[in-house]
């Protein structure tokens, strides 16, 4: 059962992938490279913003991203 569990993680993680945030307070959150698959640019960029918001009271004035 332990294996299976251990296998079925490792897939999984190898699947879902994700890309750091780092935060204008130095919080870096894990972000869901699915869910932002979805998003618009600006929709993204409010996102973060608002993340940053919640971790370190201020909206960010800039948010750079490659893709």
């Amino acid at each position: 059962m332990k294996k299976l569990f251990v296998i079925g993680a490792i897939a999984i993680g190898s699947i879902v992938s994700a890309f750091p945030f780092r935060s204008s307070c130095g919080t870096v959150f894990q972000i869901n490279d699915w869910t932002t698959s979805q998003l618009t640019q600006a929709e993204l960029k409010d996102t973060l913003s608002a993340l940053n918001f919640n971790a370190c009271g201020v909206h960010a004035n800039i948010i750079i991203y490659s893709h």
